[in-house]
């Protein structure tokens, strides 16, 4: 099932436009994470914070994107459009995350049960100096980086990398691409666009796992259905089993 390859060609078309601002810089992923893990109460206060990401007085946005069809996501690699952590004077930046995961076996029965898993194993990051202050139903993501963890050299290939490295503990997750956006707050408002979709998607497969209730005409993510085959066809399956 390859539910998310329109959000991923998305994605690869904001990552392919050229801008003034900064160039997208690409890294490998740590094959061992050079960074102690944080302990059981390694709290970030705001008086220890040396940079905030994503912080509700910038843009924000994070989400991730499946598919079968491993050729269309680079494993590995890490991709950044703007400063890195220790790059930048202010105590700031505006975030973008989308993670993007090659795999087998998706179907229309496992897809959104494993969505779920993702979704969890990807907040799922034991970093010391780095904590996730509140991620939204919206696709939003607020963390904190520690002053210490700044000076020492705490990177964005960095965490992109324990991502990558906890994403594929999961048997069925073979490939995993991060991109992060810090530009500035139009380029991650142009990045939502394409989570807003994503989003739509997610919605429209919640109520049909969650709500037994086959009747498209009072649905009101009828339009998002006829526009994506996938869910149509994850529809009629869950139906039919539904009704067997």
């Amino acid at each position: 099932m390859n539910l998310c390859n329109d959000i991923i060609d998305a994605v690869r078309t904001f990552m392919q436009t050229p801008r003034t601002s900064f160039p997208i810089r690409e890294y490998p992923s740590f094959p061992e994470i050079p960074w102690p893990a944080a302990g059981p109460r390694d709290i970030i206060l705001q008086s220890d914070t040396g940079l905030e990401l994503g912080s509700p007085k910038d843009q924000s946005v994070s989400f991730l994107a499946w598919t079968n069809d491993l050729s269309l996501v680079r494993d590995g690699k890490i991709s950044l459009l703007g400063p890195d952590i220790g790059e930048t004077g202010s105590n700031r930046l505006p975030f973008g995350r989308v993670v993007l995961i090659g795999g087998t076996g998706f179907d229309e029965e496992n897809s959104y049960a494993r969505f779920r898993e993702m979704d969890l194993s990807r907040y799922d990051i034991s970093l010391k100096g780095y904590m996730m202050r509140a991620v939204s139903q919206y696709m939003r993501e607020w963390s904190r980086i520690s002053r210490e963890a700044v000076e020492n050299g705490f990177s964005l290939p960095l965490l992109g990398s324990a991502t990558i490295q906890k994403l594929k503990s999961l048997d069925y997750v073979d490939s995993v691409e991060i991109l992060f956006v810090t530009s500035s707050n139009p380029d991650v408002l142009e990045l939502k666009q394409t989570g807003d979709r994503f989003i739509q998607l997610i919605n429209a497969m919640t109520k049909m796992v969650e709500d037994h209730n086959f009747d498209c005409e009072s649905c009101e993510f009828q339009t998002v259905c006829d526009e994506v085959e996938e869910l149509r066809h994850m529809h009629k399956a869950r139906k039919e089993k539904e009704l067997s």
